[in-house]
């Protein structure tokens, strides 16, 4: 039961300092919930941040313009410093005319149209674990889904082929992502010679090297300017562009393979952990997956014909946003449902919280993919689920993302069984939940 409630105007409680940096050494995703638990719907976390649980009160802060919660916390200039004048950090016109340029790209309809370059990328991923199935090796899905993930973003993002820097990609991001979630809550400045900061320089020259590579091999081939790479070269990067143009393609560049990559993956590896702690639902799944027709097409809406996969896939989302909080720093003051946040305050909007408030879900940590049939689902406000985030800055990637879990997910259990060896979570320590391992063993589909 929550202690606090947001009936009548108050000042949020929380935890002491000693008790708030106790717990800091545990996943913050975790750390936060307990602090529910406790606090309740607004949780001061010391001098430094507000924690925000309630879903009525992050949809009034994500609906605000960006006059009034901005995205420079000390998360958000973390980020900044990994992405530049990448999408996910900038703001105003550059924000704006970054978003209008790349909405076609990322369309419902332009990406549907991009669905069988997706599916013979999988299928491609999927041919290679012939070579694991003859010994019955034991394989990482966690780390697979992250090599597939690449490799899709490569193919339908860039037209590129980067089997070959998925390694570096890997080593990369994860650098990376653990500078955005480890440290004290405070941001110190990239001039500073720290040894991390040496570090996330020369990750970013090694991304760099990358994407340079990947426009220098599109300028020599003829291809269409639809997608990601083509959109952005076009519009930034011709022979009479700044420097400074240059620079925001690349961060944009830079941000996208990040993003079609990192979420995707984790999104995939907790959704095969929750199937191998679900068995009842990973059969359902699987029956309705290949009760279908071999020559089976899919089409703009084929989600419509998987209403069991869907419910699964997001009562796993639900369950682990793995985006599992929002970050915004207080521009003015600012009273929600008789919360109060002063100006120059940053909060943190927990996703995961959200997702499992009491008030909201039943049984909030159980598995039941049933909240998401067309009956429960028409009945709850949209915004007590938000994975992908909510209001202008809601993540631009969302149907790419959907659409990809979905025909990776559908497209493996078409033609394997996949036998997940069960443990305990351990996640990493990074700015998404994702699992360290999630061992399995693969077959043909019996």
């Amino acid at each position: 039961m929550l202690v606090n409630t947001i009936k009548e105007e108050h000042q949020a409680s929380g935890p002491s300092l000693l008790e708030f940096f106790r717990g800091a050494t545990r996943f913050p995703a975790f750390h936060f919930y307990d602090l529910m638990a406790k606090y309740g719907d607004v949780v001061a976390c010391g001098p430094y941040f507000y924690l925000i649980n309630h879903p009525d009160i992050a949809k009034d802060i994500l609906n605000r313009d960006q006059k009034d919660f901005s995205q420079n916390d000390f998360i958000g200039r973390r980020v900044t410093t990994l992405f530049g004048h990448g999408m996910v950090t900038s703001q105003g016109e550059l924000w704006s005319s970054q978003r209008r340029l790349l909405n076609p790209v990322f369309s419902h309809h332009q990406l549907h149209e991009q669905m069988d370059e997706a599916l013979e990328q999988i299928d491609s991923e999927l041919d290679l674990w012939g070579q694991s199935l003859e010994n019955n090796d034991q394989i990482d899905l966690a780390d697979v889904m992250g090599t597939w993930a690449i490799m899709i973003s490569g193919r339908l993002l860039f037209h590129s082929d980067l089997r070959e820097y998925v390694g570096k990609i890997k080593h990369v991001v994860k650098t990376g992502t653990g500078y955005i979630a480890k440290g004290l809550p405070f941001y110190m400045p990239l001039w500073v010679p720290s040894p991390v900061h040496l570090k996330i320089k020369k990750i970013s020259k090694q991304i760099d090297d990358i994407l340079e590579a990947i426009i220098q091999q599109r300028q020599l081939e003829a291809f269409d300017n639809d997608d990601l790479a083509g959109t952005l070269m076009q519009s930034l990067g011709k022979k009479s562009a700044s420097a400074y143009e240059k620079r925001v393609m690349l961060d944009e560049m830079k941000t996208m393979l990040a993003g079609g990559y990192f979420p995707i993956s984790c999104s995939l590896s907790m959704l095969w952990y929750a199937l191998g702690e679900q068995p009842k639902y990973y059969k359902k799944m699987c029956d309705e997956i290949r009760s279908k027709p071999a020559d089976y097409t899919f089409h703009q809406n084929f989600y419509h014909d998987f209403p069991i996969t869907t419910s699964i896939v997001f009562e796993a989302m639900r369950l682990y946003p793995v985006a599992f909080s929002i970050w915004r720093k207080a521009k003015v003051n600012f009273t929600s449902h008789g919360v109060k946040i002063p100006k120059g305050k940053s909060v943190c909007i927990s996703l995961f919280n959200i997702h499992r408030h009491p008030e909201f879900w039943e049984q909030p940590d159980s598995f039941m993919p049933e909240r998401f049939t067309n009956a429960n689902a028409k009945t709850r406000p949209k915004h007590y689920f938000m994975p992908f985030g909510w209001g202008n800055r809601k993540c631009i990637g969302d149907h790419y993302a959907i659409m990809v879990i979905f025909l990776t997910l559908i497209r493996t259990l078409q033609r394997f069984d996949v036998e997940i060896c069960h443990e305990p979570l351990r996640v990493r320590r990074a700015a998404l939940i994702c699992p360290k391992r999630v061992p399995a063993k693969i077959k043909w589909m019996t």
